[in-house]
């Protein structure tokens, strides 16, 4: 995944400052520190960050005036402003700057509503008179248009008021907090939309030993009472006594509040049954009546959640890697799947923490749920269940491997006069010995392949290929733009990178095309021990077996100046020895329909139609292929 952050001056910078793109190269932000996406729902989304003093934007930022985007693949999914500076110089004396942004929703907190009514007006228009005062009081640059509005009062059109408050503080309170509902800003246009629902049921789960590497479930139940002493109404008789049980000098004037008559107090055996005597007071305004008061109370109990349930889970956003897993996004819900933290449920998610520079880990929260007792209870009874589920399983597990393993010695206490060598064998295999099968395969791909992702890697791994070449690059203009997703997906599915190779072309010389191919085989990462060959087969070539010669010494002085030594000619067997003298390291000769191994070759290449499609497949006869 490519993210890009730009750092805008002021609000008259129209250019901006890339200061931090994922490709070599390029800006980077402090590594070693912080670059942190937050986004939530129904919040500000900030973004903390480090700069270097080398990085372009160091000295740019003017905190309230500076903006910021960030774009990941191309799709801007943050705008704000820079609100915080901090320059610093850490305990090894390296120096640089935090910072913190808002998202633009934040400009919402720089006006504020005037006492007013809207007459007869639905949610739509209630929104838009909101976001009318705030236009008027703010830049250009920070006005908003009103967008969607799907949230609806089943009242329909009524009157609305707003008072002296903050913009943003008068939607999260006379909207949200009301009707529900989800604000989302359009970036790239600045329009607020409010919404009853967002986001969608994502087709990959949050499951243990697949993408979820820690969770963690709050149940809090610290708020809950269970027995209730509630208060009414100013009595008419004894409003004004005074409370002579003080002993300071000042006596505390007390009001006579309507009570309830005996014990006092109104229970809920159910939640006392499960979580103790807990006492609480509640006051109910106007009620003079005793027993109005008790049902009042009762219902109160009746309706008081047992518990709040909150998530927090962190990720590997395996999106990266294989783009068939969904991306994690803010709205979305996601199946959890891990019996020993809780049962299995869909779970929206509240928040996002993206880390820009280890794009591979994430946290996801989940917003705080509350759970009436019957709830409570339930989920307690389904997660009991499951853990018991999961211990029969254990158990059985543990039992089949038992009894394996006694199979296993008795199979070993079998083994008679060859059980030395065989021993000697199998450690050599677990001291990752020179333990070397030839015939092993290995495909050769380029561009022609088009995309592959890590499921077509692990067909071909199932189907017997233990290695990869790539083509990285051909004559001194063209670079293969799949070779990094192809050694990246193929290495996923347990496919070992066996090295890249060139195709030569007449139309340059030796040196030119080997210093091509070193760059990019450098920006690939390729290791010095990888096999670096050299495609001799193109028409373009001289037919000058000396000239030919010479232009491919030039090419592999390159690479082996290098370091990379581990040089081989790749050609059709007719070419070896009649259009060219091979002098690499190793000969990988193509001989396409024949039934035996070339002769000298350290690789065959043997068929271009590998498992039914159009892929090139070769054997190896030295292991250092595979």
């Amino acid at each position: 995944m490519n993210y890009q952050v730009v750092l805008f001056k002021n609000e008259s910078d129209s250019v901006g400052a890339l200061i931090h793109a994922s490709m070599p190269q390029l800006p980077k932000m402090q590594s070693t520190q912080t670059a942190t996406l937050t986004q939530s729902l129904n919040a500000v989304d900030t973004f903390e960050f480090s700069l270097g003093y080398d990085n372009p934007g160091y000295n740019l930022v003017t905190p309230m005036r500076s903006l910021i985007k960030i774009f990941q693949d191309g799709n801007l999914i943050f705008f704000g402003r820079v609100i915080k500076q901090k320059p610093v110089m850490d305990t090894s004396g390296l120096m640089y700057q935090t910072f913190d942004a808002n998202s633009v929703e934040d400009f919402l907190h720089d006006s504020v509503q005037i006492q007013q009514k809207i007459s007869n007006c639905d949610l739509k228009t209630y929104l838009r008179a909101i976001i009318s005062q705030h236009n008027s009081q703010v830049e250009d640059y920070k006005k908003f248009s009103v967008g969607t509005v799907t949230v609806t009062d089943s009242a329909g059109s009524a009157d609305r008021y707003l008072d002296y408050e903050d913009t943003f503080d008068a939607i999260t309170n006379r909207l949200i907090n009301v009707y529900g509902g989800y604000i989302t800003v359009d970036y790239s246009a600045m329009t607020i939309n409010y919404l009853s629902s967002i986001g969608s049921k994502s087709s990959t789960p949050l499951r243990i030993g697949f993408n979820m590497k820690s969770a963690n479930k709050t149940i809090d139940s610290t708020s809950v009472i269970t027995r209730l002493i509630p208060t009414g109404a100013d009595s008419s008789t004894n409003s004004s006594s005074t409370d002579t049980s003080s002993l300071t000098t000042d006596k505390q004037p007390t009001t006579a509040k309507t009570t309830l008559a005996n014990q006092g107090y109104v229970d809920n055996q159910a939640l006392i049954d499960e979580f103790g005597i807990v006492v609480g007071t509640q006051n109910f305004d106007g009620v003079t009546d005793a027993t109005t008061l008790q049902q009042k109370a009762k219902n109160w109990l009746g309706s008081q959640s047992a518990a709040k349930e909150s998530w927090e889970i962190s990720v590997s956003n395996l999106y990266l890697i294989d783009k068939t897993i969904d991306d994690f996004k803010v709205g979305n819900q996601y199946q959890f799947i891990n019996d020993f933290v809780a049962p299995t449920e869909w779970l929206q998610v509240s928040e996002l923490d993206l880390d820009l520079v280890t794009p591979t880990s994430s946290t996801i929260k989940i917003g705080s749920t509350n759970l009436s007792l019957s709830a409570y209870l339930q989920n307690k009874v389904k997660q009991t269940q499951s853990l018991q589920k999961k211990i029969s399983l254990l158990s059985s597990l543990t039992a089949n491997q038992a009894a394996t393993i006694s199979k296993q010695a008795d199979a070993i206490s079998k083994i008679s006069d060859n059980y030395s060598s065989l021993s000697d064998t199998v450690q050599n295999i677990i001291n990752n010995n020179d333990v070397w099968i030839s015939g092993q395969k290995f495909i050769d791909t380029s561009s022609n392949n088009g995309a592959m992702n890590v499921s077509d890697f692990t067909t071909l791994y199932n189907a017997g290929v233990k290695g990869i070449m790539v083509k990285a690059t051909q004559g001194t203009t063209y670079v293969n733009p799949l070779a990094a997703s192809h050694l990246a997906n193929a290495n996923s599915a347990g496919i070992k990178t066996v090295g890249a190779y060139h195709f030569l072309t007449g139309d340059s010389t030796g040196t030119a095309q080997g210093q091509a191919f070193l760059a990019e085989i450098q920006a690939l990462g390729l290791s010095k021990t990888a096999i670096v060959a050299c495609d001799i087969e193109d028409k373009s070539l001289s037919s000058s077996v000396a000239t030919l010669n010479s232009m491919i010494s030039d090419f592999y002085a390159v690479l082996t100046a290098a370091g990379y030594t581990n040089t081989c000619d790749y050609a059709p067997a007719s070419w070896f020895g009649t259009r060219f003298t091979s002098t690499a390291k190793f000969k990988w000769i193509a001989s396409i329909g024949t039934s035996t191994k070339p002769s000298g070759a350290d690789a065959w290449q043997y068929t271009w139609t590998y498992n039914g499609g159009k892929l090139d497949c070769s054997y190896s006869y030295n292991k250092a292929f595979v």
